[in-house]
């Protein structure tokens, strides 16, 4: 079955006119069928639209008491973005100059991030090294990532630095990341770091 439009060309008018010999008879035709040829004529004169000069165009003014979140304080920006995806963080750093200013470090962090990744698993042509993993996760970690903050807590608990990883999920986790939480929970369920808890104050 074949879709068609209303009205079909074919169909022609759906409507009829309205008869004008009754308005003639009865005397008052004449402004009647003035009104109807007028907007008949109307009806098939091409619609033009005007374009707004800049000035009406323009957005309105903000008022005093909105709020611009491209004045957020640069630590601020860092709490709210460090548990950020990389696909995550590059897109609230195209949100404008502030945030691509504010969001520099975990940016570079990302980029320690991912050569931590390649020193522990000897990806990309690169010779595992955990002593250079380490470094570039917490040097990340320095940045605000609390992806980098994980990781190096992961290197330092393999290590048998329990604590000190402890001390870096508990960053994390406070920051808002899930793997911290989850890490930090586990830790802690597993009863054999007693010292860790009056390391993080608990």
């Amino acid at each position: 079955m074949t879709q068609r439009t209303w009205p079909h060309r074919s169909d022609g008018l759906r409507f009829t006119a309205l008869p004008l010999e009754t308005f003639k008879e009865s005397g008052g035709g004449g402004r009647h069928e003035r009104q109807l040829r007028s907007s008949r004529s109307h009806a098939h004169r091409p619609i033009r639209y005007r374009s707004r000069s800049p000035s009406s165009s323009s957005s309105p003014a903000p008022q005093s008491g909105a709020l611009d979140f491209s004045m957020l304080p640069y630590d601020v920006m860092l709490k709210i973005a460090a548990p950020f995806s990389l696909p995550n963080l590059q897109s609230a750093s195209l949100v404008c100059r502030a945030w691509r200013d504010a969001l520099r470090p975990l940016r570079e962090a990302m980029l320690l991030l991912r050569w931590g990744k390649k020193f522990k698993h000897g990806r990309g042509g690169v010779r595992p090294n955990p002593s250079k993993a380490l470094d570039s996760f917490l040097k990340g970690a320095a940045r605000g990532s609390t992806l980098a903050m994980v990781d190096a807590g992961l290197v330092y608990w393999e290590m048998g630095k329990k604590e000190e990883g402890v001390a870096l999920y508990r960053r994390a986790a406070e920051l808002g990341d899930p793997a911290g939480q989850c890490n930090l929970g586990i830790a802690f369920l597993q009863g054999t770091i007693s010292r860790a808890f009056r390391h993080c104050g608990i």
